[in-house]
């Protein structure tokens, strides 16, 4: 949805013009501590420790329902034979007037170097992007290429793609929404710093530490409405053609989409704990 995959945008590596991924990995895992100011002396060190270990344990358990989410997601039925997929892609893009601005590409193993080849002009080598779109485990939107992809074995994925394509190009808002998903990074580090001014003599906790894991779910809260709203974009477009473009039941792909956004949702609960797990590191 982003493609589904969800990982933060330069923290592993990741290509930064592919801002859609889909969700086959566990979403913002590869989050790091922001480096230790001068360290202070906890009022209660223990108490510290055992509520980082709880907000530990809490985050894989729910990095590992997103994975399950993610695989559920994947091993759904599709909605619709391959041909009225594609019917239905065109005319979102003919609806929206993006014919001539998105390009879609459906990707398997047999086309996937000759794919990656025609964009190396650009600039940018989608190779290791378009591997796992290649064997059915991603799908993403790039708003640098203006270009769309999915698996063949799963086409039905890019018409959540291309709920992203239209959301970058419907108005300042939706594009500010898109763009916000690169910028969270800089919140847990941020945060660490601004409370180091922010710190009571009697030891009480600041209004940061009270209140890191929610500012860091905020921070996210954007991308989980974009996701959203690209895949209810997906799924309006379905249901128009369901009467005139073929067999049509859009009951998985309402199920594959739910999926989808529940990997978002528990990402932003993820992020929100690793943010307030920042400033407990801080203070031991």
């Amino acid at each position: 949805m982003s493609g589904f995959i969800k990982t933060v945008e330069g923290l592993n590596g990741i290509n930064p013009y592919i801002q859609q991924r889909y969700y086959t990995s566990s979403p913002y895992n590869g989050y790091h501590y922001a480096e230790k100011p001068p360290k202070q002396e906890p009022p209660n060190e223990l108490k510290t420790l055992v509520t980082a270990g709880i907000l530990q344990g809490a985050s894989i358990l729910l990095q590992k329902a997103s994975q399950w989410c993610g695989t559920k997601l994947m091993q759904g039925k599709e909605f619709a034979d391959s041909n009225t997929v594609k019917n239905i892609a065109a005319k979102m893009l003919k609806d929206n007037k993006l014919q001539d601005k998105i390009a879609v590409e459906y990707i398997d193993k047999n086309n996937v170097r000759q794919i990656a080849g025609r964009y190396l002009s650009s600039g940018i080598d989608l190779s290791n992007e378009l591997g796992p779109v290649a064997r059915g485990e991603n799908a993403f939107f790039t708003d640098k290429l203006n270009l769309a992809v999915a698996p063949k074995s799963k086409p039905s994925l890019i018409l959540h793609e291309l709920g992203h394509a239209i959301n970058a190009n419907k108005g300042k808002f939706l594009k500010f929404l898109q763009k916000t998903r690169a910028k969270i990074t800089i919140i847990p580090p941020l945060l660490v710093y601004l409370n180091q001014f922010t710190q009571k003599q009697d030891g009480e906790k600041t209004f940061i530490e009270k209140n890191a894991g929610t500012i860091g779910f905020l921070a996210f809260l954007p991308t989980i409405i974009e996701e959203g709203i690209a895949s209810i974009r997906g799924i309006n477009a379905a249901k128009q053609l369901k009467n005139t473009a073929g067999s049509i039941n859009l009951k998985p792909l309402k199920r594959n989409y739910a999926f989808a956004w529940m990997t978002y949702l528990i990402s932003g609960i993820v992020f929100g704990i690793g943010t307030k797990l920042s400033l407990l590191e801080n203070k031991k």
